[in-house]
């Protein structure tokens, strides 16, 4: 990659997008800009009551627009955030890429995996950093799982177990929810594609690269997208694993289990997407010794501290430190990470198991490119 250079301090992002989960990206870089390191300069949405919502959160708002390619030609803007609704990445993401900008992307990168393959293709061609919100990676307690995996002081992984389930988010089940993810034709894909793609990264990023897929779905709210599936995952590494996503009725609920079995020990981790949320914790239970339960305050205050942040932070999403890894990215010229790549991985995963639960049959991921 070739550095760009960026004309400002704080980095001058701009908001493409003004929707519900733009107010967890707008506390954020609210935040950062108290920090020095990041602020909102612009916005674009064509709901002015969304511009609203997030000028209130991140405070002084320079410019705001009705077109986001008016915000991507801004020249005060030093990178772009796409936060839209998924069906219109595409677009958005290639007009980034055009002005030669620095992207910043939601996930999934798009409702069906022809496109996300254009994107990332664009992506590439254009040349220009783009960092992916996988947001949970930067979770203490996934980070440490990755750390064991890599130190190899439990043995080899073997097998893992992850659970994730999260309230519908659609108008129909929450009163006053977006409805949009509910709708095939928009989301192009249910809780799998629109949650647990960042179980899939997880998985990817803990164990390697999937080689096949098996999976089974269900439509219980009766829907024209899955509220749950059930899929087998084999990794190339040998590593095999099982994820199981839902779509539920319980409200004010977000919440991922993590099991995996080292040959010398098993961890069981659970984590929220809030910093510090009580349903937080993680347990190690190693051969011939007793089972260990971590403080997960003391360790996010010592994997915060580490990093360089005030362990003391009173944060509370985790876009946090997702925008403020993408904006040291830029200043040292580096990859953002987790970048385009990445999503592509995750994305294989998903797709291969839309194919299996189509063809009740088990899908390599190797074969996706070339249908």
């Amino acid at each position: 990659m070739v550095p760009i250079p960026l004309a400002s301090e704080p980095l001058r992002i701009g908001l493409l997008g003004c929707g519900q989960i733009a107010q967890a990206h707008a506390a954020a870089l609210r935040f950062l800009a108290d920090d020095g390191v990041a602020r909102v300069s612009a916005v674009a949405d064509p709901d002015p009551e969304g511009i609203r919502r997030v000028a209130g959160i991140v405070g002084d708002l320079e410019r705001s627009y009705s077109d986001g390619r008016e915000l991507i030609d801004d020249p005060t803007v030093d990178a772009v955030a796409v936060v839209a609704p998924t069906r219109f990445h595409r677009d958005l993401i290639a007009a980034v890429a055009s002005a030669g900008k620095p992207l910043f992307t939601e996930k999934p990168l798009a409702p069906d995996f022809s496109t996300v393959c254009e994107i990332a293709d664009t992506v590439r061609a254009a040349g220009i950093p783009a960092q992916v919100g996988f947001q949970s990676r930067f979770h203490p307690i996934v980070r440490q799982l990755q750390d064991w995996v890599v130190e190899g002081e439990l043995g080899a992984p073997m097998a893992y177990t992850i659970r994730d389930d999260q309230f519908w988010p659609t108008g129909a089940v929450v009163p006053g929810h977006s409805s949009w993810r509910a709708e095939r034709s928009q989301a192009g894909g249910g809780a799998l594609l629109e949650h647990s793609i960042h179980s899939c990264d997880i998985a990817c990023w803990l164990f390697g690269p999937v080689a096949r897929v098996f999976a089974s779905t269900r439509h219980v709210f009766g829907f024209d997208v899955e509220d749950v599936a059930a899929i087998t995952i084999e990794h190339h590494s040998g590593v095999v694993g099982n994820l199981v996503t839902v779509f539920n009725g319980v409200r004010d609920r977000e919440e991922r289990r993590i099991e995996v079995f080292f040959e010398r020990a098993a961890v069981e981790a659970t984590t929220d997407f809030i910093i510090g949320a009580p349903e937080d914790s993680l347990l190690l239970k190693q051969d011939g010794a007793p089972a260990e339960r971590f403080d997960v305050d003391a360790l996010r205050r010592a994997t915060f501290a580490a990093d360089g942040f005030d362990p003391n932070r009173e944060v509370f999403v985790y876009q946090y430190f997702g925008y403020a890894a993408f904006a040291s990215a830029l200043r040292r010229g580096l990859d953002p990470v987790p970048g385009i790549a990445d999503a592509v991985r995750a994305h294989e995963v998903v797709e291969a198991a839309y194919q299996s639960a189509r063809t009740k049959g088990a899908a390599n991921v190797a074969d996706l490119r070339s249908r």
